[in-house]
């Protein structure tokens, strides 16, 4: 693997160094692709967005940390370089999607994903957005959807990154971003290598002498390459390929004396997509196919379990305008997966389609949007899934947002196929979610407010538990549970600039609380819940902070979060409070740009756990370098 990788860095290097320039370069006219505007803005629910610049700021590494430190969700974290899912507003691990390039990431063995598996630098765009929106994206769309966009520059344009960081417990991380383009065509080639011993120390009790963390190496590897081809005036051509590679060793427990389990990750990404824009209607296609291999191995008892999955993956969407009030978008999805697994008599095929049409209308200070989606999985009608949403401007500092929906989420392959436990008849996850937001921005001299609340409520019908047969003492999938939720989302951000200057003082505070009250609604003997009980592993209060101070070359950021209560399979779980601090330089010289950075991770030293009997570790550090060439040339010559 590490042969590919530098052969890779090798050639995307010849590439930008011999870059040859063109004697005469013809200007294109601009034109703005929106084709899927209304799918990544959809109106009534508020969204978070981070850009590349935003993430070259933050000491997140994955996704999985940087949901953690800059957002309300609740990553459930198996420790340093280990498994990592989210829960957001009191959903499961699978009512969270994640999409690359518009097409969902989830395994369908699982239901999930891995969000440590998740570097930052593979993308130029995060979006988060809270909230159900199965109604556009379809299944598991039911807690919120993490976005992963790839963005071209076209231009004239050669560009090198280059990160470097070293932390505690053999922790190292290295980074390669090359971008090479013309007027016509942009190409981007990614890197990213890590590995980690992860041997850091932790306390089993107050009384008991530390133990250290033992089986617990990591190494990952990834390449991703994006082309960008502007066919002619009114065509585009992109293709994207990310190819994955992970090895850990699973740690034991607090209450084990020793591990040698391990697990392989292994994953093939390929995607195509064609645009069709004019002044009217946006025309697109798009095809991807995904191979992936996840394999464990216990040397201690013997067990192997190896699994692999293939999907292929086709789309056809419109959007038609009218003027800037209406725009009308609907899509036809077709996919085909294929899986193995030792735990299944014989291997699944399944077939996916679905339909979904968006009405979009504005007017002055009022948006309104809705939509409906039918998905047919293998010959099996989904219920139709609305949604209603609105936006209004009551007045220039003054917003109020809503939106009605119904969500879904279909079960997984070893839901239905696993050999003794699997239901073939279980019904999809569904519920009707609603929410509100009412925010506030308003500028006093110099200095940017904004104050947000959103409330929300949610029910999920059919939720799918593992739970003994009757009569029999093997476990197996069941539609045997019901789940409200409900909470508040207030948000506070403060921004202040004294000048203009790109390099003058800037301060920037940002506050969130979560009140999520999620509650079991059917009373069970195995697993045992009772009525009104919070599900396990979602805290009851949640918060975070982050204060950033910028001066110059100099910048300074503290992170803290507070997570509350919450209960675990065999009993509570602690809140705790961890914080973090970064400090980074930049200096500039001509066209390069170099910045070295220090990170201070869990500064408090706190003693804490995310997951029962999966410790984490004390006060570490990282520190790193980042080089930047970037030559760009604005003007064109005819």
């Amino acid at each position: 693997m590490k042969k590919i990788f530098f052969l890779l860095l090798g050639s995307s290097l010849f590439s930008l160094l011999s870059f040859g320039q063109l004697d005469t370069i013809l200007a294109l006219q601009e034109v703005e692709i929106s084709a899927e505007k209304i799918r990544k803005q959809p109106v009534g629910t508020q969204i978070e967005k981070w850009k590349t610049s935003d993430l070259a700021a933050l000491p997140a590494q994955n996704i999985g940390e940087l949901m953690s430190a800059e957002t309300g969700t609740f990553i459930k974290s198996y420790g340093s370089g280990s498994l990592a899912t989210s829960s957001i507003r009191g959903g499961s691990a699978g009512h969270t999607l994640v999409l690359w390039n518009g097409f969902s990431l989830q395994s369908p063995i699982l239901g999930l994903l891995d969000l440590s598996l998740l570097p930052l630098n593979s993308v130029e765009e995060i979006t988060l957005q809270k909230g159900g929106n199965s109604a556009i994206w379809g299944s598991g769309a039911i807690g919120g959807i993490i976005s992963m966009n790839s963005q071209p520059s076209f231009g004239m344009y050669r560009s090198l990154d280059v990160k470097s960081t070293i932390g505690s417990f053999g922790n190292y991380n290295q980074e390669v971003k090359i971008g090479y383009g013309e007027l016509r065509v942009y190409g981007v080639t990614k890197m990213f290598y890590q590995q980690g011993k992860n041997n850091f120390k932790y306390f089993i009790a107050p009384n008991f002498p530390k133990r250290q963390q033992t089986n617990a190496e990591v190494s990952q590897q990834n390449i991703l390459q994006d082309i960008y081809w502007k066919i002619d005036k009114k065509n585009n051509l992109v293709f994207h390929f990310w190819q994955q590679f992970s090895d850990r060793n699973i740690p034991p427990t607090n209450v084990q004396t020793r591990s040698l389990a391990r697990q392989k990750d292994r994953s093939s990404r390929l995607m195509m997509d064609w645009k069709n824009v004019n002044e009217t209607y946006v025309l697109q296609g798009k095809a991807g196919f995904f191979k992936e291999h996840l394999d464990y191995y216990d040397d201690e008892t013997g067990l192997i379990s190896l699994s692999d999955f293939s999907t292929l993956t086709t789309e056809f969407n419109g959007q038609k305008f009218w003027k800037d009030k209406h725009k009308l978008h609907g899509a036809i999805t077709h996919s085909i997966t294929t899986a193995n697994n030792d735990g299944y008599l014989e291997s699944p095929i399944e077939n996916r389609s679905a339909i979904q049409v968006s009405y979009f209308f504005q007017h002055n200070n009022y948006k309104f949007q809705t939509s409906v989606r039918q998905e047919l999985i293998d010959g099996k009608l989904v219920p139709i899934v609305p949604s209603i949403g609105f936006d209004y401007s009551l007045f220039s500092w003054l917003k109020f947002q809503g939106k009605v929906s119904r969500n879904y989420r279909v079960p997984t392959l070893n839901d239905r196929f696993w050999n003794g436990g699997g239901n073939e008849n279980l019904k999809p996850e569904s519920g009707w979610s609603e929410e509100a937001t009412l925010s506030s921005p308003f500028k006093i001299g110099k200095s940017n407010f904004e104050f947000s609340l959103t409330g929300f409520n949610r029910n999920i019908d059919n939720w799918i538990l593992w739970a003994p047969a009757p009569g029999q003492p093997s476990w197996s999938a069941f539609n045997i549970s019901e789940v409200w939720s409900r909470g508040l989302e207030p948000r506070f951000s403060f921004f202040y600039k004294n000048k203009k200057e790109e390099k003058s003082l800037a301060i920037k505070v940002d506050v969130g609380y979560d009140f999520i009250k999620s509650t079991n609604e059917v009373a069970m003997e195995l697993p045992r819940r009772e009525v009104g009980e919070q599900i396990i592993y979602v805290p009851l209060h949640q918060a975070f902070g982050r204060a950033t101070l910028s001066w110059k070359n100099m910048g300074l950021s503290y992170q803290h979060g507070f997570t509350g209560q919450a209960r675990g399979q065999y009993g509570k779980l602690d809140a705790y409070q961890v914080g973090n601090v970064r400090m980074q330089y930049s200096a500039d010289w001509k066209k390069c740009k170099s910045t070295v950075f220090f990170n201070i991770n869990n500064l408090w030293n706190v003693n804490y756990i995310v997951v029962e009997r999966r410790p984490m570790p004390g006060t570490h550090f990282q520190i790193g370098i980042k080089f930047s060439f970037n030559n760009y040339l604005n003007i064109c010559e005819t």
